[in-house]
């Protein structure tokens, strides 16, 4: 069973993301000063709360906006 995520966490990994758009989860972490694994194991979790990202073939990630 998953345990929760810090909603503070999620917001702040996706904030990055936006910020730093195509970068690779290591990058992602090392801005934040966390380990690679926190940024992954949160991916599903952002997905959940309606984060959406892609993940290109070369791991970079990008943040997805659903047009309104």
């Amino acid at each position: 069973m998953p345990r929760d995520r810090d909603p503070a966490q999620l917001e702040g990994i996706y904030r990055k993301i936006e910020a730093h758009p195509g970068e690779r989860p290591g990058f992602i972490a090392r801005l934040l000063g966390v380990d690679r694994s926190q940024v992954t194991r949160a991916l599903p979790a952002l997905e959940e709360k309606g984060l959406l990202l892609i993940e290109d073939d070369k791991g970079g990630l990008w943040p997805f906006r659903q047009g309104k």
